[in-house]
């Protein structure tokens, strides 16, 4: 699965960064789960507040998710772009757990 996160100057994309493994330390994804609570979300602005209320725990994640993204950059990153990349993530693991426990019942 490849995520990006468009770091942006004035209205023009600057930077692309990706990533095609999902390898961040389990502290990190913990605050995330915390933070997050992907049953309570029925929109994207939902989600998109409770980014806003977490960035400081959330910086972090995103750095670790993409090796070499700055404070500064992250700072133009558009919200729209970040609600993505968590979207991504969510159905991610939601076909990880299905696969892994239908596996189990085999």
């Amino acid at each position: 699965m490849t995520l990006k996160l468009r770091v942006n100057e004035g209205r023009e994309n600057a930077k692309v960064y990706t990533t095609d493994t999902i390898d961040f330390s389990f502290g990190v994804v913990e605050d995330v789960l915390n933070i997050i609570d992907f049953d309570k979300i029925s929109s994207k602005t939902e989600l998109a507040a409770m980014i806003l209320k977490s960035s400081k725990q959330l910086k972090p994640f995103l750095k670790d998710l993409f090796t070499g993204v700055t404070d500064e950059e992250l700072r133009t990153v558009k919200m729209s772009n970040i609600v993505e990349v968590f979207k991504a993530l969510y159905n991610y693991a939601i076909e990880e757990l299905g696969t892994v426990a239908k596996n189990e019942k085999n």
